[in-house]
């Protein structure tokens, strides 16, 4: 079923287009398959800012098959060693290594596209995990991730060796992501807590020893406060930006704690939210907010001003389209990664002016 399930995702939109050719030819039609033309965003006549680049889907996006492998995938129909996302949630990236969490594999998976590595860790062993689902990356390189039912955070060293764990049920309910401060000193884990429960807040450890700092907000629907917060992130000033997801807002707060800023409300409109699941900052502090019911991303100044939109909903997986997203990141260059459960696959959208080869996650184009 593992298989039988990536495959259909993977392969049937190209079966699909096979059939359609066979039937055309058959047909007397002298139909051909037009080039793939990567989208761009926002669409014409504006000025485009980002270009759709690739998916991650499975190891085959990042690791070459060996002539044996590939003898025996066409011996077989079936891709030889291929291992595959079955239900991401988050992501994180760091270098040109991206970091998923699949939540039904229990793991997380390392796709290491300069090393064309496919790395699968946190299933088995010391730092097994249970539920993995927020992650979030140090600026040594150290992988956090927050595990829901184990009600910790588990961290790794870069290549998936686990290191310790913090955190308990004692201090949390519900966690749910983590960001790390600029200066690797501080993780801020999100409780999302619950209907019955008033530890809806954030909570600031001391990153190595995994001591309680400072426990920001309490459950409530006033600045400061949190209703069923989601997701976590922190900008090149370390301010930290939390997705209110049941208040329908974004709040910004000092590295100390302080309230600083809101955006956003319910509400179907351009900038406003529906259920929004996943936030993200990039290089330049523009911040980037998933919306599962809208099922695309918003991206907002500082601000909290609406600058664009990428992606819609579709039940087709094809570029920019969307069934049911989640996690969001933006690494050191720009690139986009955003995280769909349904097509159980990470997006890739890189700045317009910025090459495909270039930065750390960069590929130069295959050669004809």
């Amino acid at each position: 079923m593992y298989y039988l399930s990536f495959l259909l995702k993977r392969f049937f939109p190209v079966v699909t287009v096979i059939f359609s050719v066979i039937i055309l030819s058959g047909c007397g039609t002298k139909e051909e398959l037009k080039p793939f033309v990567a989208p761009v965003y926002p669409a014409a006549p504006e000025a485009p800012r980002f270009i759709y680049e690739r998916s991650l889907m499975g190891s085959a996006d990042v690791r070459k098959l060996t002539s044996e492998e590939k003898f025996k995938a066409m011996a077989t129909g079936v891709p030889a060693g291929e291992q595959a996302l079955i239900k991401p949630f988050d992501v994180a990236v760091r270098k040109g290594r991206v970091y998923v969490t699949d939540t039904v594999a229990r793991s997380v998976v390392l796709f290491d596209i300069k090393g064309k590595r496919f790395v699968e860790f946190g299933n088995r062993g010391p730092g097994a995990l249970l539920k993995p689902i927020g992650i979030g990356i140090s600026p040594s390189e150290e992988v956090f991730v927050v595990d829901l039912t184990d009600k910790s955070i588990h961290v790794y060293d870069k290549d998936g060796r686990f290191l310790r764990k913090f955190g308990s049920s004692e201090e949390l309910s519900r966690p749910v992501d983590v960001a790390i401060s600029n200066d690797g000193r501080y993780a801020y884990v999100v409780d999302t807590g619950g209907v019955q429960s008033a530890w809806h807040r954030v909570i600031k450890y001391d990153a190595k020893t995994g001591d309680v700092v400072k426990v920001i907000g309490e459950r409530s629907t006033g600045l400061g406060g949190f209703n069923l917060p989601m997701t976590i992130a922190i900008d090149s000033k370390d301010r930290i930006y939390v997705l209110d997801s049941g208040n329908f807002r974004v709040q910004r707060f000092s590295p100390e704690g302080e309230f600083d800023l809101t955006f956003g409300k319910v509400g179907t409109r351009f900038g406003q939210f529906s259920r929004p699941k996943g936030i993200a900052v990039g290089p330049e502090d523009n911040v980037y907010v998933m919306d599962s019911s809208f099922a695309n991303f918003q991206i907002f100044n500082d601000k909290g001003e609406l600058l664009m939109f990428i992606g819609q909903r579709s039940s087709d997986n094809e570029p920019g389209m969307f069934s049911l997203p989640a996690g969001i990141t933006v690494d050191e260059d720009g690139r986009i990664y955003a995280v769909d459960q349904f097509f159980s696959k990470i997006e890739v959208f890189r700045p317009y002016g910025m090459k495909q080869g270039d930065g750390y996650a960069g590929v130069a184009p295959a050669k004809e």
